[in-house]
């Protein structure tokens, strides 16, 4: 299973890739194309699919691999364990992460490592560029990885004070049919709902900065974690309603469970799930302050926890009502008409069409006498008064309203183009190159025979030529890896990408495996073949 090419055209590739070797391999293998939200549906809630290739968020603290790949999480919907992965040595490792600190905590994320590539639950392929088309006579240089988050759009309002509004185009509609931050979404979706959502602290260039927070004092027993929390003043909500700790300690609770019962099956957000499952207790002591209890965690780890979107109570209090096993109506709403605290208000939206952001003049990036030194370059002494979000019917028609003034920049990275040729095409329009903020994989369904067998989905991962992919069909803005922490400083030598996979070299070249070698790889793994070539497998 993978995207369509329309909406991820390497991803594919990816996949016809790995589908044609296994072909050449004697496997059957034929390619499922499914649309964004349904192919979301398919992986993470149905688990009805062998092999997926596609993205995933980028990985920022090897705790998000907990949620990921713990035995615990294999019954949740959502980016918990997708892949049924049930391996004690894997939970032991992720457990010990939490709790260790520094050099003990870089040598278990070395051992986590290792086991990955060694059990391959999913195999890592390689890191895009982000590619933004944007016009010219917009001020960039702030931005060099696009609109991919929250922060970014503030940044580009300081460096254009001129502009009082930013006309955006969009290559998926997604973000004006559905505006609920407690389902997985794509990376442009995500980012405006930030621009609504807010959390206490946000991480700007890998710092955690007050936010809706002022400050945090830690304090760690040894057997417990505790942080106390001081809320800015004066906070509010978009529809005037004041912002204070009962928000806090609902948001906390609803995350791990989402019809808020005293049921012994809690139905947690499909997002989130690792940095809420952090939180042991929540005290509030005032209005303004709060105290967050963690039990076998570190500070390092617990620190992920402030960076959940905080919700309205009065608004989402009342969507607890179960529907099925792993599904509340807090889940399955589209959340029309989202209320939030961010620096940017719902105005409207047309479905599939268009939407429009308007600008919270109460908040509180306006009113702050003594900002931290990383919010500085978020306050802009003019600001865009509208975001103006328009649906392109493909990135052509997009690059077209760029160039003759209709539009500012792209949400989402575009498709890659030879971008030189590009801007030699429009005049007005430039390519940003920047970090991407996902990563290619390809997921087993450890479920499914023979997907259970590790050796098998080894041999299966080294059917992608990972260099190939890179250079030839991402057209060198892409980098392999052996890796999910690939931008993490847990990279260390022996995971840095030499020119061939960890699992060894790919048999055959430029992405065609060679059918004997392919064959032999999985012979030497322990499998047959009957006398015409296909694979035999015990049903």
């Amino acid at each position: 299973m993978t995207l369509p090419a329309d909406d991820d055209a390497v991803g594919v590739q990816i996949a016809r890739q790995l589908a044609d070797n296994l072909n050449y391999a004697g496997i059957d293998a034929t390619l499922d194309p499914q649309d964004d939200e349904q192919a979301l549906r398919t992986l993470l809630i149905d688990h009805d699919f062998d092999i997926f290739v596609g993205r995933h968020p980028l990985i920022d603290d090897p705790d998000e691999l907990r949620a990921l790949l713990h035995t615990r999480f294999t019954e949740e919907p959502g980016w918990q364990n997708p892949y049924g992965i049930t391996s004690p040595i894997i939970d032991d490792l992720l457990e010990r992460q939490r709790r260790s600190l520094g050099a003990e905590r870089a040598d278990t994320v070395e051992d986590l490592q290792r086991r990955l590539i060694e059990l391959q639950p999913f195999s890592t392929i390689g890191f895009p560029s982000r590619l933004t088309a944007t016009r010219r006579d917009l001020s960039t240089e702030s931005i060099p990885n696009g609109l991919a988050t929250r922060h970014a759009y503030l940044n580009l309002e300081r460096a254009n004070p001129d502009r009082d509004s930013l006309r955006v185009s969009l290559l998926r509609s997604n973000a004006t049919t559905n505006w609920n931050p407690l389902v997985p979404e794509n990376e442009t979706g995500n980012a405006i709902l930030d621009l609504i959502y807010e959390p206490l602290f946000e991480r700007i260039d890998g710092d955690l900065t007050p936010w809706l927070a002022e400050d945090v004092t830690w304090a760690d027993s040894g057997t417990s974690v505790t942080a106390t929390i001081q809320l800015r003043p004066t906070l509010q909500w978009h529809d005037d309603t004041p912002l204070t700790t009962a928000d806090i300690s609902f948001t906390y609770e609803f995350l791990q469970d989402t019809t808020l019962s005293d049921s012994e099956d809690p139905v947690p957000a499909m997002r989130f799930r690792g940095r809420s499952s952090l939180v042991d207790d929540v005290d509030t002591h005032s209005n303004t302050e709060v105290v967050l209890e963690f039990q076998d965690t570190s500070v390092e780890v617990a620190r992920r926890a402030l960076t959940v979107p905080i919700l309205p109570m009065h608004r989402w209090e009342d969507r607890t009502e179960r529907i099925r096993t792993y599904q509340s109506e807090a889940l399955e709403i589209d959340n029309e008409e989202p209320i939030g605290s961010g620096p940017f208000v719902f105005e409207e939206a047309t479905d599939e069409q268009g939407l429009t952001l308007t600008r919270n003049a109460d908040h509180f990036l306006f009113d702050i006498e003594d900002p931290d030194e990383t919010l500085e370059p978020l306050i802009a002494e003019s600001t865009f008064e509208e975001v103006d979000f328009e649906v392109a019917a493909n990135a052509g028609v997009a690059f077209d309203a760029i160039d003759s003034g209709e539009r500012d920049i792209t949400a989402a990275s575009i498709p890659v183009l030879d971008t030189d040729a590009l801007e030699e095409e429009f005049e007005e329009l430039e390519v940003l190159l920047g970090e991407g903020t996902e990563f290619f994989l390809i997921g087993f369904n450890t479920r499914r025979h023979p997907l259970g067998n590790h050796r098998f989905r080894r041999v299966v991962s080294r059917l992608v030529d990972r260099e190939y992919i890179a250079e030839e069909v991402a057209n060198g803005y892409a980098i392999p890896s052996n890796t999910p922490l690939q931008r993490t400083k847990y990279l260390t030598e022996e995971f840095e990408w030499t020119g061939e996979s960890m699992l060894g070299p790919f048999p055959g070249e430029d992405g065609q495996a060679d059918p004997q070698l392919a064959r032999s790889l999985f012979r030497d793994a322990g499998f047959r073949y009957d006398g015409e070539g296909d694979l035999l497998t015990q049903q």
